[in-house]
């Protein structure tokens, strides 16, 4: 089934709802209502059709989707753990897919620079075993078939130049930016995914909660919902927060700022710019060019070590879709996609039919974030506040086309209710 949020909503459009609070001072929000929410249609599928639905919600994050729902099943479908080619191949597409969504971004700042990005990550893509727009490769338990050799070579040759490249961006966010972004600090957490050694890791096995660059918790997977709460529980704006106190005090972002402010990354060029971002601006346009350039590092190491497993031949067979079975259960797949941490968890009763669904967007997490940048933008004055409302978009980056508009067309309408 495939969803089309243009049949919704004006995928180049968006609203800014202007209220005021208790205390009679202007707040700004943007307007979640026209996306959807598919939990509830997802109720009463079995397992891998309901997956299927989600990967085809819309075109924008398909990728996060498939991937999230698959770590997700591969808990309720009892499977073995898997197996190093497996869990690298589904790496390789995941970092494709985080290439060719910043990629877009690049494509305004440099656009030969993006255009570069946006080729390699489809090679990714393609190699990974998705070669289409939505992806085909995991399925619970593994893959549905092993990179080939000839695509991973190609790979292997082209990334030295890429690297630069993205290097390259790294260094004209810096020029363009070498000051405060202009927006004030976020007060609340910054939430990301880390790997069993504790580092930022976009395909990490557990999360890390940091406030000011201090650690305050870490938890599994399977404890997402005890630690994350919906405050309008099943909402297009649901205001999650992290539990243990108010909903005020538990607010929390995810995303490439996020990504950078849970630890140091793994990787030599992109860790050596992250310093410098921590010491500068801190925006989120710059952090997507280091987290660009980090997973392309990362690529790097990811396509030597399957060109190795492929050539010893040693491989099992991939799981096929028809012999995968379900058992009754709960279980939560995260993976920390280009806007940030998406969620999926499903209940399944024992023919393997979904019983219960939530998913919750890094659009929804970052909503409340969101609504905070607006707020500054809205009491500019009237010359500089659509500049600072655009530019409140594409810092937050929520899942509309709308995040890559060039500067002074997006379609923002703001609606003043003030009472």
């Amino acid at each position: 089934m495939k969803i089309n949020l243009d049949e919704i909503i004006d995928p180049m459009e968006g609203r800014v709802v202007v209220t005021r609070d208790s205390a009679g001072q202007q707040q700004a929000r943007f307007d979640l209502q026209g996306l959807p929410r598919v939990d509830g249609m997802l109720v009463g599928k079995s397992a891998l059709e309901a997956l299927k639905m989600t990967e085809h919600l819309c075109g924008i994050c398909p990728v996060a989707h498939h991937l999230a729902g698959n770590r997700a099943l591969d808990v309720l479908s009892r499977s073995a753990p898997l197996s190093p080619a497996a869990e690298l191949t589904r790496r390789l597409l995941h970092y494709g897919s985080l290439v060719e969504t910043h990629s877009l971004r690049f494509l305004l700042q440099e656009r030969d620079s993006g255009v570069v990005l946006k080729k390699i990550s489809k090679k990714m893509l393609v190699a990974a075993g998705s070669p289409g727009h939505f992806p085909t490769t995991a399925v619970p338990g593994g893959v549905s078939s092993w990179p080939e050799v000839e695509n991973l070579k190609m790979l292997e040759e082209e990334l030295p130049a890429v690297l630069q490249v993205a290097q390259k961006l790294c260094e004209l966010g810096f020029d363009a930016q070498p000051h405060a972004s202009g927006f004030g600090e976020f007060t609340g957490a910054e939430v990301a995914l880390i790997d069993e050694d504790g580092n930022p890791d976009v395909f990490g096995t557990r999360v890390r909660v940091a406030r000011q660059g201090k650690t305050v918790n870490e938890f599994e997977f399977s404890r997402w919902n005890q630690q994350v709460a919906e405050e309008n529980s099943g909402a297009a704006a649901p205001h999650p927060y992290l539990r243990g106190g108010n909903p005020r005090d538990g607010r929390y972002r995810v995303g490439p700022v996020a990504q950078l402010s849970v630890g140091t990354l793994p990787s030599e060029l992109a860790a050596a710019a992250q310093a410098r971002w921590l010491a500068s601006s801190r925006n989120a346009a710059n952090a997507r060019a280091i987290i660009t350039l980090h997973v392309l590092e990362k690529t790097v190491a990811v396509v030597e070590q399957l060109l190795a497993l492929l050539e010893a031949g040693r491989l099992e067979p991939c799981p096929q879709e028809e012999q995968i079975g379900f058992q009754p259960g709960t279980a939560t797949g995260l993976v920390d996609g280009p806007r940030g941490i998406l969620a999926h968890t499903y209940a399944t009763d024992a023919q393997g039919v979904i019983s219960a669904a939530t998913i919750l967007t890094p659009t929804a997490q970052n909503e409340p974030w969101l609504a905070d940048l607006l707020t500054q933008a809205i009491s500019l004055q009237d010359a500089g506040r659509a500049d600072a409302l655009e530019q409140s978009i594409r810092e937050a980056d929520p899942c509309l086309p709308i995040s890559s508009a060039p500067a002074g067309q997006m379609g923002l309408k703001v609606d003043n209710l003030e009472g």
